[in-house]
């Protein structure tokens, strides 16, 4: 028997806009992964009237700007701006096992809560919770001076993440608050 849809897949993200003249689309994702495309040739978009239709990535220019993570994506069967634009605001999905198989070797542990973050070897404070973003989770520490100071977990300020020592090693934090 066949699973139902939804069981199949997950949505990954939707289509923001069109770009350009040879129907390239920008792709804002719902999950945190810059490899994303990387093992993804084939790609399923929703219709108006809620169909997947499959459609087959030719190719992908990954840009991360302001901490946000987007694709700008070229569909095979896509081949001008008026169709891209017929595709505006549609919901793109992947095959569920691809996208979980992804996230499980692409992503964090699951808490980094109570991690220690580290800067210059110096400890700053400790993690209090992980905080959920479309484009990245986001560390909400308690520094030692009992402030509150929200890292994202982007390349810019974490260098470096040590599971068994259980700590964070950070940068460029004067950016985010004077420390």
């Amino acid at each position: 028997m066949l699973e139902p849809v939804e069981n199949q897949y997950e949505k990954i993200g939707y289509i923001s806009r069109s770009h350009g003249v040879q129907g390239e689309v920008l792709i804002i994702p719902d999950i945190y992964a810059p490899t994303l495309f990387d093992v993804l040739d084939l790609v399923r978009i929703e219709t108006a009237r809620g169909d997947l239709v499959p459609a087959r990535v030719e190719s992908v220019r990954v840009q991360e700007k302001n901490n946000r993570l987007s694709f700008f994506v070229k569909f095979e069967h896509v081949t001008d701006r008026t169709q891209a634009e017929n595709l505006k605001n549609s919901s793109v999905y992947a095959d569920r096992e691809i996208v979980e198989s992804l996230l499980d070797t692409d992503t964090l542990p699951l808490d980094l809560t109570s991690f220690a973050i580290l800067s210059d070897g110096q400890s700053i404070g400790k993690v209090q919770e992980m905080l959920e973003n479309p484009a990245h989770p986001i560390l909400q520490v308690v520094t030692n001076e009992q402030e509150q100071l929200l890292i994202p977990i982007v390349d810019e300020y974490v260098a470096d993440i040590d599971e068994e020592a259980k700590q964070i090693q950070c940068k460029n934090l004067d950016q985010l608050k004077g420390i």
